[in-house]
């Protein structure tokens, strides 16, 4: 069920006035990367695409001279965030010439970097699809960009036009607020203000209320309380396309409720401009009753077991993502992206990529063999409201649901027991593993091992997507407050043979990651 298509641009045109705007543009171009891109630079002679590529490699790390590979085909990099091959393809007297030289791992684990594409074969092709072929908000999924450079008719500046595919027209407002002037926010992303939001609501009929806003989450979302003239309160949700959108989170809310779950109900939502007015559930969370050391709360988890329960037992909807290889790879795939480049200054080899993505993909049918269902893939404590005073499943509301998908339970078991705000408790785990291996007729020793693997492989999630917001965002909050305790997490499931081979790649590079982000951000 693909996002709607409001704000994305196939192509973008650009007036650089001088090579510095173009060294701007080719380390926003760089910032935003991930390992699996195409980046296809375009031009007749003199253009600038070698000076294009020199900015684009120093912005990715690399600190020493960038001789233009016009003879020797290929250069490599390995002192950047991921691993760059520079290909030159002018002096190819076919495309075959391409074939045999090991591109394909930096296709697949790196970043390709072509001069002269169009004389190149089919691998460095504009038109490619991305690698997954639907959206997920922190735009890690790879695909094309070609860069098109000619010289201005002043001689000084360059024009340049973008192209990119769906993963890479979602970016351009990132390249935007990364200080390329030179592209105007409001036509490639929705504005984030409250006049935007009262326009929406306004638009719905609604007077005299009053909007108290609170907050966001790792996301691009942000939400308000709407405080209706009448006393009574509604959640608007401002969820920016193209990174964003409202479509999905409406469609799985609707089909909870259809099993029996608690989704708040939607009082309008205008799709183009991914705004969304919901039931308000309240600010009482699960969380808060394990802060409160709430005397029943193995009773609200249980509650929780139950829903999970409902979600395995229900035929899931037609237009339900399946969890696949792809989805697995691409979570797994932030810790050799994102952490392990940082601890040790120095990209991710093809080598360690390749090991690393046969570890987990060997490990993908073992927890798809467990019960699926539609699962919300965030069922952790602060996202599961109370709603009542008993701790039953009609009082229990679920939100942040807008990425389920067809999953094992295993994998929200292991959101819902072994999260990053909240500590283990080993009499709460059994107690919900009895209940949901009974009620479901699995092998409880089978189910917690799916569990333990699925654990591990959301620390890696993780560890990658904070290490994210420090390297890409810079912002330090969220991996100095969480960093240490998904490292714990990742530890509670060490003991497992399973996971042995994932164990000793990984924990080498704990302390090295954190004494790093200690340093850089003065804590």
């Amino acid at each position: 069920m693909p996002m709607a298509d409001a704000f994305m641009v196939p192509e973008l045109k650009l007036i650089l006035a001088d090579e510095a705007a173009t060294a701007r543009l080719a380390a926003a171009v760089a910032k935003v990367c991930v390992a699996g891109e195409l980046i296809r630079l375009v031009g007749d002679l003199g253009a600038g695409k070698s000076t294009f590529a020199r900015y684009f490699l120093q912005a990715l790390g690399h600190r020493g001279e960038a001789p233009s590979p016009t003879y020797t085909l290929v250069q490599t990099y390995e002192d950047t965030r991921f691993p760059v091959a520079h290909v030159d393809c002018y002096r190819l007297k076919n495309s075959a010439e391409l074939d045999g030289l090991g591109l394909e791992e930096y296709r697949a684990f790196g970043i390709l970097l072509v001069e002269w594409p169009d004389k190149g074969s089919s691998l460095v092709a504009e038109g490619q699809a991305d690698f997954l072929d639907y959206h997920i908000n922190t735009v890690e999924n790879p695909g094309t960009l070609t860069v098109e450079l000619r010289l201005a008719e002043d001689k000084v500046g360059r024009e340049v036009v973008l192209r990119g595919s769906p993963s890479w027209q979602r970016r351009w407002g990132f390249l935007a607020r990364l200080g390329v002037a030179e592209i105007e926010v409001d036509a490639v992303a929705r504005r984030v203000d409250e006049g935007g939001r009262r326009r929406f609501l306004d638009g719905l009929g609604l007077k005299g209320y009053k909007l108290q806003p609170f907050g966001g989450d790792w996301s691009g979302r942000s939400y308000a309380q709407v405080i209706l003239s009448d006393g009574n309160t509604r959640i608007l949700m401002d969820a920016p396309p193209p990174q964003e959108g409202v479509r999905e989170y409406v469609a799985v809310a609707e089909y909870y409720r259809e099993i029996g779950l608690k989704a708040a109900e939607s009082f309008g939502f205008d799709e183009k401009n991914g705004y969304l007015l919901s039931e308000d559930f309240g600010d009482v969370q699960l969380f808060h009753l394990m802060e409160k050391g709430e005397a029943d709360i193995d009773a609200w988890f249980l509650a929780v077991a139950e829903g999970l329960v409902t979600q395995c037992r229900a035929v899931p909807p037609a237009w339900g993502r399946r969890y696949s290889p792809k989805d697995w790879w691409v979570e797994a795939a932030r810790f050799v992206n994102w952490y392990l480049p940082f601890a040790r200054g120095r990209a991710t080899t093809l080598a360690e990529y390749g090991e690393f993505q046969a570890l987990w993909l060997a490990l993908f049918e073992r927890v798809m063999r467990g019960p699926t269902g539609l699962m919300m893939w965030d069922c952790q404590s602060p996202n599961l409201m109370i709603l009542g005073a008993k701790p039953q499943l009609e009082h229990i509301g679920w939100i942040d649901i807008q990425d389920a998908r067809v999953a094992p339970v295993a994998q929200d078991l292991g959101h819902l027991l072994r999260n990053i705000r909240t500590p283990q408790n080993d009499v709460r785990e059994e107690l919900v593993l009895d209940f949901i291996s009974k009620e479901l007729a699995v092998d409880k020793v089978e189910l917690k091992t799916q569990m333990e693997i699925l654990c591990l492989h959301n620390a890696c999630r993780l560890l990658g997507g904070l290490m994210r917001i420090w390297v890409r965002d810079g912002k330090a909050a969220a991996p100095l407050a969480y960093m240490g305790r998904t490292w714990e997490m990742a530890r509670q499931s060490y003991h497992v043979p399973e996971l042995k081979a994932l164990v000793e790649f990984m924990a080498p590079w704990e302390e090295a990651g954190m004494a790093r982000l200690r340093r850089e951000a003065g804590a």
